[in-house]
């Protein structure tokens, strides 16, 4: 009974009437979804470091091997590094022997100022150059390794 009339007695507290309160629709803010909020968003620019840009080096179809900035090697086909500005040293290698260290390879990098790409310096079955990175802005730079062929790298530029 003692139970019962504390009850009763914290009811009142809150407000009175319990059927007013528990039949009243709630009041909501407008409804989330739990996914929504935590998704990934693909445009949303990554934080880096402060003092640093974004470097995009994009590897197209993931046919090299690239390091980036002295990191690790990697086929990724988008490597995101955060950099301090200057000259960024990149190396590509073939990703596999269905591919070639080939003429034209990187684009947007220091040494590619026509747009028709740059074969870097090749030595040892590796190709080398930079991409320029500005203290006001990031920077995409891309890279393809041709067929043993020389074809396959014909395509679209992969930083418009």
């Amino acid at each position: 009974m003692r139970s019962l009339g504390l009850l009763v007695l914290a009811l009142c507290a809150c407000g009175g009437d319990t059927k007013t309160k528990m039949d009243a629709p709630a009041a909501h803010d407008a409804a989330h979804d739990a996914k929504a909020i935590d998704a990934a968003h693909p445009d949303a620019p990554l934080d880096g470091p402060p003092g640093t840009q974004q470097l995009t080096v994009k590897n197209y179809l993931s046919w090299c091997s690239v390091t980036v900035n002295g990191g690790t090697a990697s086929t990724a086909a988008v490597q995101h590094v955060f950099v301090q500005p200057g000259a960024i040293p990149l190396t590509a290698t073939k990703a596999s022997t269905a591919f070639e260290i080939g003429p034209g390879m990187w684009h947007h990098t220091t040494g590619d100022t026509t747009g028709s790409g740059e074969d870097g310096t090749v030595s040892n079955g590796t190709s080398s150059t930079t991409a320029t990175v500005t203290s006001t802005s990031g920077k995409c730079v891309w890279v393809c390794c041709p067929f043993t062929n020389g074809t396959g790298c014909n395509v679209a530029d992969q930083c418009p």
